[in-house]
């Protein structure tokens, strides 16, 4: 009878507190827009990952900087525009470059090899 009721409880407490613990470990869709001057920061982690899962950014010259975080290298390019920009960043480094964007969907990722199947891409929407 005592067990019977701590595990309610416990299952209870669990279902309480799932709403605020959705932040803490996923499940969620990150943001970023861009700034005034249509530039974006993206930061590149070392779990293959970058700090937003979308970018939202104007159509016309877009800016990208592209900031390591952690010590693997990393890159970042535009799916199908690969020639026209390729950032990479090594040793904490930073480095940042401009790409023209008409209005659509476009996938950002890391061409390290291994990185993008790791899911090291995030969407880019131009309006």
């Amino acid at each position: 009878m005592r067990l019977r009721a701590t595990v309610g409880a416990s299952t209870t407490a669990a279902l309480l507190l799932s709403p605020f613990l959705v932040g803490c470990g996923g499940g969620g869709t990150t943001t970023q827009v861009a700034n005034e001057d249509n530039a974006i920061r993206v930061e590149a982690y070392d779990r293959q990952d970058y700090n937003a899962d979308i970018f939202e950014v104007a159509r016309g010259m877009v800016t990208f900087e592209l900031s390591q975080v952690g010590v693997q290298e990393h890159t970042l390019v535009v799916e199908d525009r690969e020639d026209e920009m390729r950032l990479v960043v090594v040793d904490g480094g930073t480095d940042s470059g401009s790409i023209d964007l008409e209005p659509g969907r476009y996938l950002l990722y890391c061409d390290i090899a291994g990185h993008r199947a790791s899911g090291m891409e995030a969407r880019l929407m131009v309006d």
